[in-house]
């Protein structure tokens, strides 16, 4: 109840109501928008037209992404407020080389849809946005960093290598970007990854603690089980323990 009304305070009834009914859709599109980034960026051999309508495509998703959230800071609570919380959304918006993050920001936005009714559970979730990390980062890695001079990754496959070797932070070494905005992106995946592996410690630790206290509230109450049955058997030999001494009274009165 704590955490509804927190909610309410920084985003608003109407915001609430927008949100449930579009950030599904919001998914969907950003969905799309990474299979269409990944074919125009890794596949050079796709057929102009189909290159061409891809493109408006992705445009097209890229307005309706504009609109959603012009229409979120509108009607939002406290549209500074929402600004500051939600930069990932405002920066892929506005600037063009950071479009990518649109699907992380879309993920993350609509994170309670498929959290919020047990469809996947934390550790789930942590894994199904490490996947899109990793994804979003060998195709930006790949489209910076292909066909430069000098440059180390000029396939697809060592894309994908490179940003789970960065996102995991263990750096083989093999794969180094020779760009100023590939080093630019690889520092963001390292900070990013550090993150990321915060968030999984904190949830394995999450998971013991709730292990541990349901043990504990599994043996209590067995505890308490049976305490409540050894009660209620002395309870029993109390009684008949009192009815012998009854008994025992009234044969020594008859007899005296």
């Amino acid at each position: 109840m704590k955490a509804m009304r927190i909610k309410a305070i920084t985003s608003g009834e109407r915001y609430d109501s927008y949100a449930k009914r579009t950030d599904p859709v919001m998914i969907v599109l950003a969905l799309l928008f990474l299979v269409i980034w990944t074919l125009t960026s890794i596949d050079t051999a796709l057929p102009l037209r189909l290159g061409r309508a891809l493109l408006v495509l992705n445009a097209l998703i890229w307005v309706v992404f504009a609109i959603d959230l012009a229409i979120r800071i509108v009607i939002a609570k406290s549209s500074w407020r929402f600004i500051v919380k939600h930069p990932l959304d405002v920066l892929a918006v506005l600037v063009p080389m950071l479009r990518p993050l649109k699907i992380l920001a879309i993920f993350t936005t609509g994170n309670r849809i498929v959290t919020g009714h047990g469809i996947l559970k934390t550790g789930q979730a942590v894994l199904v946005s490490a996947v899109l990390l990793v994804w979003v980062g060998a195709v930006a890695i790949f489209n910076v960093e292909s066909g430069r001079p000098g440059a180390m990754i000029e396939s697809f496959g060592d894309a994908l290598w490179w940003a789970v070797v960065t996102v995991t932070t263990v750096g083989f070494g093999d794969f180094v970007p020779v760009t100023a905005t590939g080093r630019v992106l690889a520092s963001g995946l390292m900070v990013v990854g550090i993150a990321l592996i915060g968030v999984v410690t904190a949830s394995v630790a999450a998971w013991f603690v709730r292990l541990t206290t349901e043990r504990g509230e599994r043996e209590g109450e067995a505890s308490l089980e049976k305490n409540a049955a050894e009660i209620k058997r002395l309870s029993k030999k109390v009684e008949t323990l009192e009815e012998k001494i009854d008994l025992l009274v009234e044969r020594s009165g008859d007899e005296v």
